[in-house]
């Protein structure tokens, strides 16, 4: 165990569902800054380069009858037909008002606009997919940055296509190739003074070993990945995105495909950028296979099931 440096303080100040968060995850020792991850010096994206990447999109203002102004809240990543993997803290601004309320948001996937006019209803076309929320599970041991994972169900199965397409998740847990990729929306600087991309955005990351960031944030960071900060980054604005990665000798990872080992999460000036190990929460996201609507199907069913053979046992 290593002792008390637990002296890791992360603080929280509850932010209105429209302005950026204010997390802080810093050292008492070290560090007095702060920020919530986005795209910093990256490249704007090609139609298609992220196909698996969603917006996961707040209302920002009415326009007239069915015309909605929608922003990013946070980015999601596209794991099976109606799943998508991203960050349990996009959920908990007052006191976790969109996972109580997730009909809500929207799930958008295909598009490559940051702010985008629309009706909110469920459409798929050759540009964009919509999707509404018909469930969100939050890790029930979420408490930031630890287990900041989180899965959202859609409404109505995605259709693939070479614009929206899904991603394999790592089982492995493993040290990465150096350089991945991360891609999202939000501002191109880690100030607050830095433009909003209106744009996606895509970066290269530099991943560091396991025992390296342990040794640098001096505590066991086995369920984090780590990354340098030195060239391209995460900012402001897009918690939940991917952190991928290919040639990771992960045994699901298929030739030529991307492999999703970690979730964008958090970061501060003077240490690294911390995303989620996916490899760690395998066994979670397959537990969460299902909605909760077809967790209780099965669980009446097996009771009823269990009601009717049990005077065979008597």
């Amino acid at each position: 165990m290593i002792p008390k440096l637990l002296v890791i303080s992360f603080t929280l100040i509850i932010h209105s569902t429209c302005e950026p968060d204010r997390r802080v995850i810093t050292t008492l020792k070290y560090s007095k800054f702060y920020v919530k991850p986005t795209i910093v010096n990256g490249e704007i994206a090609s139609r298609g380069r992220i196909p698996y990447l969603v917006s996961i999109k707040e209302p920002l203002r009415k326009m007239g009858e069915g015309r909605i102004v929608w922003k990013n809240l946070c980015g999601g990543s596209i794991i099976s037909e109606i799943k998508v993997l991203t960050a349990a803290h996009c959920f908990e601004g007052k006191n976790f008002y969109y996972a109580k309320n997730p009909h809500v948001l929207r799930v958008v996937a295909g598009s490559l606009r940051n702010v985008l006019t629309h009706s909110g209803d469920t459409e798929t076309n050759v540009i964009s997919q919509w999707r509404k929320l018909r469930n969100v599970v939050l890790h029930n041991q979420f408490y930031f940055p630890r287990h900041d994972i989180a899965l959202i169900f859609v409404n109505e199965k995605w259709r693939f296509m070479p614009n929206v397409d899904y991603v394999r998740t790592a089982v492995r847990s493993i040290d990465y190739p150096r350089s991945c990729v991360s891609a999202g929306f939000g501002r191109t600087g880690y100030s607050n003074s830095d433009t909003i991309s209106p744009v996606l955005l895509v970066a290269q990351i530099n991943t560091i070993p396991k025992a390296q960031c342990t040794m640098i944030w001096e505590m066991n960071m086995n369920s984090f990945i780590c990354s340098n900060s030195a060239l391209t980054d995460v900012s402001r604005g897009d918690s939940g995105g991917p952190l991928a990665c290919k040639g990771t000798a992960d045994p699901v990872e298929k030739p030529d495909r991307d492999l999703l080992v970690g979730v964008v999460s958090g970061k501060n000036f003077d240490r690294t950028t911390l995303y989620t190990r996916i490899s760690e929460y395998h066994d979670w996201i397959a537990r969460n296979a299902g909605s909760k609507l077809f967790n209780g199907f099965m669980y009446l069913l097996l009771n009823t099931i269990m009601f009717l053979i049990y005077p065979l046992f008597l």
